[in-house]
């Protein structure tokens, strides 16, 4: 997996063939589709367990910081730390690049849920205690989200020399403009 994450990292999916990523691994095609029936399974599989670091790291940060205030800019902090993971545009050109199957749009819908569960406790946590004005969670999950991973992609685009400290202060202010508007 480690061997096929740098090929979609450094190629895009598109580009890697599983016959690379055989010879890249130094696997045999039969054991590498008795693991991954498919390129798809594959590539999902890797960014998954992607995800699932993101939140065990995200957890334990979180249970280091007490005030709801305060895990909000360290969930922008987090973001802004990932703002430029590979996987993630490799991600997204996956999922815009063709038509994909109903199992496919499910289990990349589950990733976005998976992603989404830090914003969506917090946000519930905040309601409520009263810290945060109530709402609908669900709406407010997009919205967060979209805020959160919107910020790297547009300052990626508009300034890609800046690096993670000078992202870091456009989540800080990002998230007290949220804040601003979500307190109850």
């Amino acid at each position: 997996m480690q061997q096929a994450a740098q090929l979609f990292v450094q190629k895009g999916y598109a580009a890697v063939t599983m016959n690379e990523v055989c010879t890249a691994a130094q696997v045999s095609k039969g054991s590498l589709y008795h693991h991954f029936p498919s390129k798809d399974e594959l590539f999902l599989s890797i960014v998954e367990e992607d995800t699932e670091q993101w939140l065990a790291e995200w957890d334990a940060i979180q249970d280091k910081i007490t005030g709801i205030e305060d895990r909000f800019y360290a969930l922008g902090e987090h973001y802004a730390n990932d703002f430029q993971n590979p996987l993630i545009c490799g991600l997204e050109e996956y999922a815009r690049s063709r038509t994909h199957s109903e199992e496919i749009y499910l289990r990349l819908s589950q990733l976005y849920n998976s992603g989404a569960t830090a914003c969506r406790n917090l946000l519930q946590e905040g309601m409520d205690s009263g810290y945060l004005a109530s709402g609908d969670l669900n709406h407010y999950v997009v919205i967060v989200c979209g805020m959160l991973e919107g910020i790297g992609r547009v300052r990626e685009i508009t300034a890609p020399s800046e690096g993670t400290a000078d992202v870091m202060k456009y989540y800080r202010d990002g998230i007290k403009l949220l804040l601003q508007g979500l307190r109850a």
